[in-house]
């Protein structure tokens, strides 16, 4: 029998106040989209539960509501151009602002305003990479806004807010060209192929590369990173060096998607996003018919090939030992160190079939995704409020929402999914939001009430519910209604590409699997 999370909030012994309607007024908003607004008022009167439809509501549409700074012509080139701000932070981040959009990508086709937003954004990210590829968020213009004191290799600039080298910002950009051409078809690549992006594409082969080969040990390291703090995860150890490595083909990537320091050099998850672009990449390059892209397929296939190989090798590795994937490595597994744990941000363990890397009924990552949720990972949080996985940006007893909608989107379980709504629902704390992270003793003890990316995740989770699980939140004479509307979203099709059509039996979607 299915419980409406409203119903199982009250047995949890939850809040049940009714959540508000809080999205701005209309001549309020940044930016707006007919097929999103299209979308939110042709599903809204379809839900089986008030509070999740109102949710729904407020936070698909938040990035385009509150978060579009600027989308238009371009002052530093001839195309078009936007900006996105991470929500409370006025600046950029490479990773926050293409998850941001991503769940807006499947509509672009009918919907011109989307078209402009998104190539802008990828004309942005293209921009912003060949500025800086080691950083991580940017300012709009050369404001000098930011971390400018760090001490830095290659130096800070007035157009970097924060100088932090993490590889799933290069994957970002990559995965959001790609999603975009995805769904346009190859009639927009000649839009988005410019000379500036492919310049960007280079300058990310080359980046990941020279990490790949990079020990931290060198006399003249190609990046460095020093900041004056009492918060030991805002810098590097070893004179701005971070730990060591021992090359064999995985990229060095110095800080985690939460922007915390690593403890190892080698982030699996954020390799697996690599890997999971880099073959996106030459499907996209593929298609490209300039003359001039010839070596830049040679050199992104070399590049996939060695880290998607050296990957393969620690997958390998953790079944051969019957262990979870762990979260670091710093060389070669079978000789060297690693991290068991998780953290809620994405790229994570928990997100390899939502990253396109790993199918989500693979028996290695349903042994790793037990123990993630579990107390064996250090940064699991439940309390008497709520449960998920957190990490050492906010540290105990912080949950990230992020991590309940990730659990959800790669779950093949009805009751699972239930829960984690049920528990999102309630970590909003009345506000009609998610936020960064909630105290799972108390919700109403949050971090950061203006939080895009989350809102935006749970946007997409519940467009692939209706897709993948609508009796779960449809009302069942309303299904064929609401998949009518709803176009397969990013986070189910990366993982229908990989193999999950088999989870599809007996369900009672109606879509086909691709978009």
């Amino acid at each position: 029998m299915l419980l409406p999370p409203l119903l199982l909030l009250t047995l949890l012994g939850l809040s049940t106040a009714a959540l508000p309607a809080a999205r701005l007024a209309a001549e309020e908003r940044t930016y707006t989209s007919p097929a999103v607004d299209a979308l939110i008022e042709g599903l809204m009167p379809l839900f089986i539960d008030s509070e999740l439809a109102t949710l729904f509501a407020n936070c698909l549409p938040n990035t385009l509501d509150t978060t579009v700074s600027y989308a238009g012509p371009s002052w530093y080139n001839s195309g078009p151009d936007a900006f996105v701000i991470t929500g409370d932070i006025n600046a950029m981040w490479l990773r926050d602002s293409a998850n941001q959009v991503m769940p807006y990508v499947p509509y672009a086709r009918g919907d011109v305003k989307l078209q402009m937003l998104l190539e802008g954004l990828i004309a942005r990210h293209a921009h912003s990479i060949n500025i800086d590829p080691y950083a991580n968020a940017f300012n709009y213009n050369n404001s000098g806004e930011g971390w400018q004191q760090d001490i830095r290799t290659p130096p800070m600039q007035g157009s970097v807010f924060e100088g932090k080298y993490e590889i799933d910002s290069l994957g970002a950009f990559l995965k959001l060209s790609y999603w975009y051409y995805r769904t346009m078809g190859t009639g927009v690549l000649d839009k988005v192929v410019t000379d500036d992006w492919l310049t960007a594409v280079g300058n990310t082969l080359t980046t990941i590369e020279t990490m790949q080969k990079d020990t931290g040990m060198a006399s003249n390291p190609p990046y460095l990173f020093q900041r004056m703090t009492t918060v030991a995860s805002d810098t590097l150890i070893m004179n701005g060096r971070g730990p060591a490595g021992k090359p064999f083909g995985l990229t060095r990537s110095l800080f985690r998607p939460s922007d915390d320091a690593v403890l190892l050099p080698y982030n699996i998850p954020g390799n697996a996003m690599a890997c999971a672009e880099l073959k996106h990449l030459e499907t996209m390059l593929a298609e490209v018919k300039r003359s001039d892209v010839t070596k830049l397929k040679l050199h992104a296939a070399a590049v996939r090939e060695s880290l998607c190989s050296a990957l393969e090798t620690v997958i390998n590795h953790s079944k051969k030992i019957k262990s979870p994937i762990p979260y670091e490595i710093d060389g070669e597994p079978s000789t060297s160190g690693s991290n068991l744990m998780d953290d809620a941000n994405i790229p994570s363990l928990l997100s390899l079939p939502y990253l396109g890397y790993m199918d989500r009924t693979d028996s290695l990552y349903r042994t790793t995704r037990d123990f993630v949720w579990s107390p064996k990972n250090p940064f699991f949080f439940s309390g008497p409020q709520g449960e998920g996985i957190g990490g050492p940006h906010i540290g105990p007893p912080y949950a990230w929402p992020m991590s309940l909608i990730m659990r959800a989107m790669t779950s093949s379980d009805d009751d699972e999914v239930k829960h984690c709504l049920a528990l999102l629902v309630q970590s909003s704390a009345d506000t009609g939001f998610l936020h960064e992270a909630f105290n799972v003793n108390n919700v109403h003890d949050y971090t950061r009430s203006w939080f895009a990316w989350v809102n935006g995740l749970f946007g997409e989770l519940i467009l692939q519910l209706v897709v993948e699980r609508p009796h779960l939140i449809i009302r069942p004479n309303s299904v064929s209604k609401a998949q009518g509307v709803v176009k397969i979203p990013v986070s189910l099709q990366a993982q229908l590409d990989i193999g999950l059509r088999s989870s599809f039996r007996g369900t009672q979607t109606t879509h086909t699997v691709v978009i």
